[in-house]
């Protein structure tokens, strides 16, 4: 009887060990196979966001592409003035004071392209002319800054002398429109 309690006890030892060997091994393999799962998940969670980004860089540069679309040939009145009012707002915003603003027809050597000009004299720091450059990046617009001339202002030796050196600014840039084809 005493045999028979040991081979059981071995009998119910031996299921016991199988079991959880068994028990641990598909635990393991399930573990795997979410570890594997959570990388495929964290790689394209990684490429759905570089898609984000791109998106979002790709409607800017689309809406710069549409705001650039046109069917005439030349710029219309109210588009030099707004563009010039963007300018002087731009102006405004840093206290840079313009002295001219000029806007000129240029005409297009390309067939395809519609080019208005602009010239402006502006006073500032270095600090505010990065300011008004970085946001003039931003516009909706195509730009193209041909000139840009700084030369330091002189000042009288009566004059207080400024904590900071000012410049004298000029910018000749052009905006362009992309006529549509038929």
């Amino acid at each position: 009887m005493r045999n028979k309690y040991l081979a059981l006890l071995f009998v119910m030892i031996l299921s016991a060990i199988v079991f959880f060997y068994l028990s641990s091994n598909t635990i393991k393999a399930k573990i795997d196979l979410v570890d594997r799962y959570d990388e495929e998940i964290k790689i394209k969670q990684e490429i759905l966001n570089s898609a984000k980004v791109l998106n979002e860089q790709l409607k800017e540069v689309s809406k710069v592409i549409t705001n650039s679309m046109t069917t005439k040939r030349y710029y219309n009145a109210s588009e030099v003035n707004a563009f010039v009012k963007k300018i002087a707002d731009l102006a405004d915003k840093y206290k840079i004071p313009v002295n001219s603003m000029s806007p000129k027809v240029v005409a297009s050597s390309d067939k395809n392209l519609v080019q208005q000009q602009y010239s402006f004299l502006l006073e500032c720091t270095y600090v505010q002319f990065g300011q008004f450059l970085t946001d003039l990046e931003s516009f909706d617009q195509i730009i193209e800054i041909s000139e840009l001339n700084v030369k330091p202002i002189k000042t009288d030796n009566f004059e207080i002398e400024r904590p900071e050196t000012r410049y004298k600014v000029t910018i000749q840039l052009s905006t362009f429109k992309i006529i549509k084809e038929a």
